[in-house]
């Protein structure tokens, strides 16, 4: 099983997000810590980003950088490139902007079923939470499989009411098998460059996404304003 960390320093919303100081540690140390021991742990973003508060941490841990292109759009598209190289079972790709997931929470779930296309969700923490565009919300089958997901509220009542704790919050830990990231090679999507979510793809593509519920208080971090938000709640929790 490859545990797979991407990221990317330039971001037009939080530059120099994934080295930014949470909880006085770098961000992305946070994702790496997480992944110990769970499997072969892989951090990869363009070579030009790979900087010093990133080569240190390999005094701490153990993970191996790969560098990928310039051209990835998107975390997935680094996984892809990556199972082009290592085969295994399982690639899972750890958000690195989520310092708060929970590792029992994780490990729960690796050691679960697997479909080729899992997801992981949770409930919101608070209304604030699910009216922010910068979370995506989830809608899924009596069985729990994705039917869709949109930074726009979901479900929502016709007359624009609704309840924060009937909509799921998409937690962006995503595990493709060796068979399921393979039929998303080379593959682009309306859905998914419409709404920049690109777990559309799989929905858009027919794929069935097995979602696994986690408990877990946080949410990635988008901008600067959010740092202090999510170390405040932590503190207090």
């Amino acid at each position: 099983m490859k545990l797979i960390i991407p990221y990317r320093l330039k971001s037009e919303r939080f530059p120099k997000k994934y080295i930014s100081d949470f909880l006085g540690r770098p961000l992305v140390e946070h994702s790496i810590k997480l992944c110990q021991g769970l499997g072969d742990v892989i951090v990869t973003a363009p070579r030009e980003d790979y900087v010093k508060e990133v080569s240190d941490l390999h005094s701490k841990y153990k993970f191996d950088f790969i560098p990928t292109s310039l051209d990835c759009r998107c975390g997935t598209d680094r996984v892809i490139e990556i199972s082009k190289r290592f085969v295994d079972d399982f690639y899972v790709m750890i958000p690195a902007d989520e310092p708060l997931i929970d590792r029992n929470e994780l490990k729960r779930v690796l050691s679960s079923e697997l479909d080729d296309f899992n997801l992981c969700y949770c409930d919101f923490y608070c209304e604030e939470d699910c009216t922010s565009n910068l979370s995506a919300k989830i809608v899924s089958t009596y069985d729990d499989y994705l039917l869709y997901l949109s930074r726009n509220i979901i479900p929502i009542k016709k007359n624009g009411e609704f309840d924060y704790k009937d909509c799921k919050k998409c937690v962006a830990i995503k595990i493709y098998s060796y068979w399921g990231i393979k039929e998303l090679y080379d593959k682009e999507t309306k859905l998914d460059n419409i709404e920049s979510l690109e777990e559309l793809k799989m929905v858009e593509l027919g794929q069935r996404v097995k979602l696994h519920k986690i408990n877990h208080i946080g949410f990635g971090i988008d901008i600067p304003e959010q740092v202090k938000l999510l170390e405040d709640r932590y503190c207090g929790n």
